[in-house]
């Protein structure tokens, strides 16, 4: 988490507080203590040169000794031990001695240096105790007569010398912190008014810009450097407020001429494509037409050649009608034939009116009856090919207006197609339902679905252009699904073919009700 500038620089300048009243504290009780410890050693030889004068004015008497040693050492918290020696001849004896247990044990040599100084020059010096301590030692002559008779051997902690150093310093921590927090309280309170909050209403202003409040300027306290900067931020939104107009003002100009300049292209380019529809549907219409004249040419020539033909079967089966009065159902058959001859006759003539406008009136016909009849007549080529037809019609009957020879015809080459793709048998299956799109208009379909072959995406997208056909050259026209589409189209209706190569074809023809029940 980032601290803030008054936050960052009120830690700065207590870090630089607290460093410079650690040392200040540190320098000043290292002082101390140099100067308590000169105090003290002072102290310590005016304490043995006291005694040695007291033991100088003494009778020889030892009682009064030990009291005044004793005296002594008691007058003196920190004494450790006092040795009174007498000098004999050239050795040395202890007369008195009150000594705690950690008093070092006595150096002759130092009394005998003492012994033989005129006058105490030197402070005392440091020497070790017994339980690792320090403490100050001196020797000092005792004199009668103006000659050394003997000597005072005095030792005294310097650990009072200490612990006043410590309570000092304590106390000066304790005093360097309360000032550390008073003038980091100050610095933050004195910051905060003359810095943070300047800066502060600055940065409110700046967020006001970005939130697009160009009118957020701010007063300008005084002539310090955060005056000027407050100065310079107004001086500069007021240019950037008058460049924010100016370009404003241009943005709308310049939306303005691109709204026009986009209506207008707009509107071109939807005349444009209005008419490359027209173009593209006109082209269309224009090849389908050809393909239908030559066709219409070639139905015309078939006409011409199969008419004969037609002629004389008709002739044979009537007369083979006339010879078959007692079988009836061989006459059934004979009426069918005769039946289909006749509609393969309509068939030329219709395709030969292709050209031509429809002149065909539309009656009032039931599409389940019209699948029937369809049922009845392409019955043996499905057990032909070992084809098994599957039929779920509408209960009700379902009421167009059309031509049913035109239906029947649409019906029996989607049937030849189905076979065709089932070579080696399998399932064709024809629905008729009622169904309602989703504005909620009534369509009739009807389905048609093998299991053939079924084909692939490239096929499909052909299958309705004239003479577009994949069956072996002289088995197929081209012109069966192109027929029926158009006849679908004529009845109001539409054609749709989905299918997958191996999952076989389905056919979904939609055509509208009539709009008037049967009378």
């Amino acid at each position: 988490m980032a601290l803030k500038l008054h936050v960052r620089v009120t830690l700065l300048a207590s870090a630089i507080v607290i460093s410079a009243l650690g040392a200040f504290v540190w320098l000043s009780s290292r002082e101390l203590g140099r100067l308590l410890g000169e105090e003290q050693r002072t102290r310590v030889k005016l304490h043995a040169v006291t005694l040695a004068e007291q033991i100088a004015r003494l009778p020889n008497e030892q009682a009064g000794l030990n009291r005044l040693v004793s005296l002594a050492k008691n007058a003196r918290p920190g004494a450790v031990g006092i040795r009174v020696w007498e000098r004999v001849g050239k050795s040395y004896q202890t007369l008195a001695t009150v000594a705690d247990n950690d008093l070092p044990p006595p150096d002759v040599e130092a009394i005998a240096a003492a012994l033989r100084a005129p006058v105490v020059v030197n402070l005392p010096a440091k020497r070790s105790l017994a339980d690792s301590g320090e403490a100050y030692w001196v020797c000092v002559p005792i004199k009668r007569t103006g000659r050394p008779e003997g000597a005072v051997e005095y030792v005294e902690r310097f650990e009072p010398a200490r612990g006043v150093v410590a309570r000092y310093r304590t106390l000066a921590l304790w005093l360097a912190l309360g000032c550390v927090m008073a003038i980091t309280l100050a610095t933050g309170w004195l910051f905060r008014q003359t810095v943070y909050r300047p800066i502060e209403r600055l940065l409110a202003a700046m967020h006001r810009v970005q939130d697009g409040d160009l009118s957020a300027t701010i007063a300008v306290a005084g002539t310090d450097e955060l005056g000027r900067l407050a100065a310079g931020y107004n001086q500069m939104l007021t240019q950037v407020r008058s460049m924010t107009e100016e370009r404003e003002r241009q943005r709308q100009l310049l939306e303005e001429r691109v709204a026009g300049a986009t209506a207008e292209l707009s509107e071109r380019n939807a005349q444009l494509e209005a008419l490359n529809r027209e173009l593209w549907a006109m082209t269309r219409r224009l090849t389908d037409m050809e393909r239908l004249a030559a066709a219409g040419q070639t139905a015309a020539q078939l006409a011409h050649e199969v008419g004969t033909p037609l002629n004389l079967i008709s002739g044979h089966v009537q007369l083979l009608s006339a010879d078959l009065d007692g079988d009836a159902k061989a006459r059934h058959r004979l009426e069918t034939i005769g039946v289909q001859i006749e509609r393969i006759e309509r068939i030329v003539r219709a395709m030969l009116d292709r050209t031509r406008p429809d002149i065909s009136e539309h009656q009032l016909l039931d599409v389940n009856a019209v699948l029937h009849r369809t049922f009845e007549v392409i019955q043996p080529a499905l057990e032909a090919r070992r084809v098994r037809l599957v039929t779920q019609l509408d209960a009700a009957p379902l009421l167009i207006r059309g031509v049913a020879d035109q239906l029947q015809q649409v019906f029996i080459n989607l049937f030849n197609n189905a076979l065709d793709a089932m070579p080696d048998g399998g399932q064709l299956a024809v629905t008729s339902a009622r169904w309602e799109s989703g504005t909620g208009v009534e369509r009739f379909v009807v389905e048609v679905r093998d299991t053939g072959l079924g084909m692939a995406e490239n096929i499909q997208a052909r299958i309705f252009e004239p003479f577009f056909t994949t069956k072996p050259r002289g088995s197929g026209t081209g012109l069966g699904l192109v027929v029926a589409r158009q006849i679908i189209r004529e009845h109001g209706g539409d054609i749709t073919v989905t299918s997958r190569p191996g999952c076989g074809t389905t056919v979904r023809l939609e055509l509208p009700p009539a709009a008037e029940p049967v009378a």
